[in-house]
């Protein structure tokens, strides 16, 4: 009879995501895995595999995490914009309160390794689309409700805030003030806010300070 685990998988692995998520792959060590993790490395090799073998675990976790707080956002509002803004809200305040002031994980893990490990970047490139495409469904339920135009290319407008919302932990990374981070998701959210203000359902003014 196989012995039974001496520590739990997930919460061993919820610790190599925070550690990978504030180091990156290659600042973080063997050895501080395993310290961080609180496991050997026997029960680390026998669990995930190698230390890229669970780099693409965190991964996965973390992607799903993400998109499990997003739906709950969404979840929350009736209006497709009034999700949009709350999510930028959510992220924007994660990015300038956090001590860290760190980006997404997936981000980070483009720019780190996506040039040299095509499964890191397969999981990016799933990560994204699916971040698209769930802004495409509140720009289309916002579209259907009349809150914004008929004419406009919502697959655009999706692409916009994708890119724009990924950007702004690489400001924040870059030294950027909170101010200029406020400012980007204001001239972000703009695009949309001018178009609501013009249909025929109306949401209340929304500040951006945190």
């Amino acid at each position: 009879m196989p012995r039974a685990k001496a520590f739990n998988p997930d919460e061993a692995l919820d610790r190599a995501v925070e550690l990978f998520w504030r180091r990156g792959y290659d600042g973080t060590s063997m050895a501080k895995l395993l310290e961080f993790m609180g496991i050997s490395r026997q029960s680390l090799y026998d669990t995930f595999g190698d230390k890229r073998s669970l780099f693409l675990s965190v991964m996965d976790r973390y992607q799903e995490r993400t998109h499990e707080t997003l739906e709950d956002i969404f979840a929350k509002h009736d209006s497709g914009l009034a999700g949009i803004h709350a999510v930028f809200d959510w992220v924007l305040g994660a990015v300038v309160e956090h001590p860290d002031h760190r980006s997404c994980l997936m981000a980070n893990s483009a720019l780190e390794l996506g040039q040299r490990d095509q499964a890191v970047r397969e999981r990016v490139c799933e990560h994204l689309q699916r971040v698209e495409e769930r802004f495409f469904t509140a720009l289309a339920q916002a579209q259907a409700s009349g809150e914004l135009r008929s004419h406009q290319d919502l697959r655009a407008l999706a692409r916009l805030l994708t890119n724009a919302i990924h950007g702004l932990g690489v400001l924040s990374r870059g030294g950027l003030p909170s101010a200029t981070l406020r400012d980007s998701v204001g001239a972000t959210l703009a695009a949309l806010g001018g178009v609501a203000r013009e249909a025929k359902r109306h949401e209340p003014e929304r500040s951006l300070q945190t």
